[in-house]
């Protein structure tokens, strides 16, 4: 049954990707504040106290990622991992949030690892290992057709020093979301989430982990 659902999955996405292909990846990296219910707020390049925010116990921003983090078993390359979800923490949104989603983003291959959704407004945590499976959470398939967190693992020598740029982002949105079915009983793909969140945001924050199977032997990678 996998397989027939992961091809099923995959050319959804394309169609997604063809028809509008501007949207998932601006959306997956916005950061600052957006406008939402005719309210602005200032940006948060613009607030030297950036009052939204998100920081992890796990990992440092622009730092690499602990082997903890990284995806354990193959996707770009072979690797060992923990693939654990980090701790993140943000400070409390606007008052008229409705909910938070969280997304894992990998900014250089442009390839969605994890996403969470209708996180309660009262709610500003999500503990390391978040992103098991079976978590009662509301989550997404990532682009690798996986329900849950999938650390990082990409391919060597892509990019310079092979390093990719892994964000963490957290959107506060002015709704809950209910995300359809892909087929029925199985998440929906990061694509619909990303299309669901437009017109929502009030705000967003971001966290940026690093990583390189070139020079990260702690990971087993190969």
């Amino acid at each position: 049954m996998k397989n027939p659902i992961f091809l099923f999955l995959s050319l959804f996405a394309l169609l997604n990707l063809l028809v509008f292909p501007s949207e998932a990846g601006p959306l997956a990296l916005s950061s600052g504040t957006l406008r939402a219910n005719g309210l602005t707020l200032l940006n948060d390049d613009q607030d030297e106290m950036q009052r939204f925010r998100v920081t992890s116990t796990t990992f440092e921003n622009n730092k690499m990622v602990p082997a903890s983090m990284v995806f354990n078993g193959t996707l770009g390359s072979n690797c060992i991992g923990g693939n654990m979800s980090p701790e993140l923490k943000w400070t409390k949104a606007v008052p008229w949030t409705r909910s938070y989603a969280v997304v894992a983003y990998d900014v250089t291959a442009n390839f969605t690892h994890w996403g969470v959704y209708n996180i309660p407004a009262d709610v500003t945590e999500l503990p390391a290992n978040a992103g098991v499976a079976t978590s009662s959470l509301a989550q997404i398939t990532d682009d690798a057709g996986n329900v849950g967190y999938v650390g990082p693992c990409p391919p060597p020598d892509i990019v310079p020093n092979g390093i990719h740029r892994y964000s963490f982002t957290v959107y506060a949105l002015d709704t809950k979301l209910d995300l359809p079915a892909f087929p029925p009983g199985f998440p929906a793909p990061a694509e619909t989430l990303f299309r669901a969140m437009i017109g929502h945001l009030i705000e967003t924050a971001t966290i940026t982990g690093l990583f390189s199977c070139d020079n990260a032997p702690s990971a087993g990678c190969s």
